[in-house]
């Protein structure tokens, strides 16, 4: 079982890590950005750069966060509330991935076909954590109860 576990979670990770770079290399799809640099005022690109760096951020925080509830799996520690706290780590930095990407396709002027369906992926996934964790909040609530009983 945790072979699979295992094969199915590097899986994962690389079909994600694959999708990244398939997205920004050899999409196919030109987009363009012209932005002038007289027509932004600081403040806007300020706003920007932070909101850039704030997406970054969730990407890198939502690897880590899933590649440490793959290890405490693999260590039999499933229905816990360090993998439930991280279940919700990793979904909240989904969803503020995608909330970003909007942010900036709206502020930056990107077509929309374009960075609609990468937000929408990135939410959706956001939302899907959170709920796993709820699920595994629940199982930790049936398990301590077994204990009990």
């Amino acid at each position: 079982m945790k072979k699979w576990m295992n094969v199915l979670c590097v899986l994962i990770l690389a079909l994600t890590l694959l999708d990244l770079v398939s997205n920004f290399c050899f999409s196919g799809r030109e987009v363009s950005i012209s932005v002038d640099p007289k027509s932004v005022s600081f403040e806007t690109a300020l706003i920007l750069l932070f909101v850039m760096l704030a997406a970054l951020a969730a990407i890198a925080l939502s690897f880590i966060y899933f590649i440490r509830f793959i290890l405490n799996v693999n260590h039999n520690e499933v229905f816990t509330p360090k993998n439930i706290s991280l279940l919700r780590k990793y979904g909240v930095c989904a969803l503020v991935c995608g909330v970003c990407v909007i942010i900036l396709s709206v502020t930056l002027g990107i077509e929309p076909g374009v960075a609609v369906g990468d937000s929408l992926d990135a939410l959706g996934e956001g939302f899907f954590a959170l709920l796993m964790g709820e699920v595994f909040g629940i199982g930790q609530e049936l398990k301590e109860a077994r204990k009990g009983a």
